[in-house]
């Protein structure tokens, strides 16, 4: 059954900002006018066309930007601020129900083309893409999608103990599985630097020029 949201913006470029290290200083109004998705703390730097996330804690955490938002807001199940918010969406994610060891379920490798089908795998950087995906986004453009550590783990934070080369597995395998359907529209990474090599690579000056 089709879901509402499918293909809410089909054919329309669609920018997702997750946040990786590679945004520090990047100005957000150069998005202004462009449909965005922002993940989780970028609600308190940008105010995007929608805001994502899958963490229970993510109201909590944002709770002073989140007063001040009115877009719309994609939530995993049970993290939708449902009674503060009324445009607001709640997905679930697609599990397999069997059971692999001690309770533990696995994630499907089914990549569903309907919101009604739940989203594919685990972090919010790859339930944030097949979100844009499934909005019918096309193209879309990947900012902060970094998967390592650069003195920091996120654009706002500066630690010089976190340099992690590998980051968010589950993610980063997430979304490399969602590269090989054949369905997907044109998906373009705007950091060069990025772990992620299943995109090809766009300028994010070329595509969003700064102002002179």
């Amino acid at each position: 059954m089709a879901h509402k949201l499918d293909n809410l913006y089909e054919g329309l470029p669609i920018y997702v900002i997750s946040t990786g290290t590679s945004l520090r200083g990047f100005d957000f109004t150069r998005l202004n006018g462009k449909i965005t998705i922002g993940i989780n703390r970028v609600i308190e730097y940008f105010h995007p066309s929608i805001l994502h996330f899958i963490d229970l804690t993510a109201q909590t955490t944002h709770a002073k930007a989140l007063r001040n938002y009115n877009g719309m807001i994609i939530a995993g199940a049970g993290a939708v601020p449902a009674q503060t918010h009324a445009n607001t969406f709640e997905i679930s994610r697609n599990i397999d129900t069997f059971e692999i060891s001690r309770n533990m379920t696995s994630t499907s490798k089914k990549v569903g083309r309907s919101f009604s089908d739940g989203w594919f795998g685990g972090g919010a950087g790859c339930t944030a893409l097949h979100t844009a995906i499934l909005l019918g986004g096309n193209p879309i453009y990947l900012l902060g999608y970094d998967y390592y550590e650069d003195n920091g783990r996120h654009f706002d934070e500066y630690d010089e103990s976190s340099n992690d080369p590998n980051l968010y597995l589950i993610s980063f395998e997430g979304v490399s599985q969602i590269s090989r359907e054949n369905w997907i529209p044109q998906i373009y990474n705007c950091n060069p630097r990025s772990r992620l090599k299943c995109f090809p690579h766009l300028d994010i000056d070329t595509l969003l020029p700064p102002e002179s």
